[in-house]
């Protein structure tokens, strides 16, 4: 069957539309399905890392965070109790803060603003199959006739979010609710630090804030468990673990935003990618990957996978060989793996840092020290370094420094250092055996580190 399109997209949220927007302009035609092309409000997604900024401007796309009021983000804050401490962005790389919604109108615009992409305004039903089992296309019910129609092409690439309907068919996920974001809006609020994202460590679960424009600041609570919050718990929790930790530059435009009651709350889901390999179809965001919202990993990998999958499509004659196409399918999944497992594991390994008292501490402590080792952890952070040995070293460097300080100051805290250490591992090592190809792996980098001390103001030594 001759195709009126070489790709169709399920879905014109950040990962559907920034392709279209990159493939466009090269003569690709492709079909945009989505049910609304309305702007959407999100509390997610609306934090750059540097690594996700780098990855527009080298796509072409940079040029789309101008004239949204973004605001630039140098790098982070982390507040305990009275202690600050700051970790800048490698330079020159900066963040950037802004409204997701009004970034992914911009993304939409520039995509249909080119004769080689339709814009189709619906919901996908059922990805279509030939008499091999080679998807070849969706059937979706048109918003205006509701009608069931069809769109062929070589290539579907379903990219319709973390409900996604088509994740059944092609991919072996697990998704599970680590737990709740409760965000908020506070206007014309001044930040302990200016043009940083703020981690506050106080309370016993953390909450973030960061600007989204020049007069907006985004605050994001955590809500631990799996369970929605009811409107009775919610209150109780804001009351009990977050108010009293508010800055008081920052506690009246918090009020504010209270009173108003403009908070929204959304699910913060971990899965990692286990895809179904199957011919002529292909899946792209979270769809596929999801990972904790905590460090503000989503768009680094989102923007990461597109260039990945991008590269590997360009580097194709034509869409006329669908053999050609599944090895390049295969490829992608193979290379994006490696490119994100530091954003996956870092973002659920450091949410359960967090919710543990004793590794929490020793991060504040081991960040404060600042260093090689605060610049080699914030690289990994922004999407900049995404060598596992990198990730691995510093968190293996985190529990001995957090175990050795909890022993010098008290060898009776030992049962605590042995706790840390063990909690440290039973948080990483699960995740590295889902993130990356194989166990063996994980145990190759572990071996690297084969004696760690800790010495002076923060200079982890290897000992032969």
């Amino acid at each position: 069957m001759k195709s009126e399109f070489d790709i169709c997209i399920i879905g014109a949220g950040m990962a559907g539309a920034t392709i279209a927007a990159y493939l466009a302009p090269k003569d690709i035609r492709i079909a945009l399905i989505d049910p609304s092309y309305e702007e959407k409000k999100r509390i997610v997604g609306e934090l750059l890392q540097p690594g996700a900024v780098q990855s527009l401007e080298q796509m072409g796309l940079g040029h789309l965070l101008e004239g949204l009021d973004a605001q630039p983000v140098e790098g982070y804050a982390l507040l305990q109790g009275a202690e600050k401490t700051t970790i800048p962005y490698p330079p020159p790389y900066k963040g950037m803060g802004l409204h997701n919604g009004r970034f992914l109108q911009r993304i939409r615009a520039s995509a249909l603003n080119n004769a080689s992409v339709t814009q189709i305004q619906g919901k996908a039903l059922q990805l279509l199959e030939n008499e091999r089992h080679e998807i070849i296309g969706v059937s979706y019910r048109d918003s205006l006739t509701s009608r069931i129609k069809s769109i062929h092409a070589p290539l579907t690439i379903t990219s319709d979010g973390f409900f996604s309907n088509f994740r059944v068919h092609l991919s072996n996920n697990e998704k599970t609710v680590t737990s709740y974001f409760i965000g908020l809006i506070l206007k014309d609020c001044k930040m302990p630090f200016p043009k940083h994202g703020h981690v506050f460590l106080s309370g016993p679960t953390p909450f973030i804030c960061y600007p989204i424009s020049s007069h907006e600041i985004r605050l994001l609570i955590d809500f631990p468990g799996e369970q929605l919050p009811r409107k009775q718990l919610l209150q109780q929790h804001l009351d009990t673990n977050v108010t009293p930790y508010i800055p008081a530059g920052m506690l009246s435009s918090y009020n504010l935003a209270l009173q108003e009651g403009g908070f929204k709350v959304m699910p913060n889901h971990y899965m990692a990618a286990k895809p179904i390999i199957r011919k002529g179809a292909v899946m792209l965001g979270d769809a596929l990957n999801m990972r904790h919202p905590l460090t503000g990993g989503g768009l680094t990998a989102v923007f990461s996978d597109i260039q990945i999958l991008s590269a590997h499509l360009l580097a194709m004659p034509d869409f006329n060989n669908a053999d050609l196409i599944h090895e390049k399918i295969e490829a992608y999944y193979r290379d994006r793996q490696e490119a994100n497992a530091n954003l996956n594991i870092l973002a659920n390994a450091l949410y359960a840092v967090m919710s543990n008292d004793l590794l929490k501490r020793a991060v504040f402590k081991y960040l404060q020290c600042g260093g090689a080792n605060a610049q080699e952890s914030i690289a990994v952070l922004a999407g900049l370094n995404r060598k596992h040995y990198s990730l691995i070293k510093q968190f293996c460097f985190l529990a001995v420094f957090g175990a050795y300080n909890l022993v010098r100051d008290n060898i009776l805290n030992f049962p605590k250092a042995i706790k840390l250490l063990s909690d440290a591992i039973s948080i990483i090592k699960p995740l590295m055996i889902n993130e990356v190809s194989s166990v063996a792996f994980f145990y190759h980098y572990l071996g690297k580190i084969k004696s760690l001390a800790y010495f002076g103001y923060g200079t982890p030594v290897q000992r032969p």
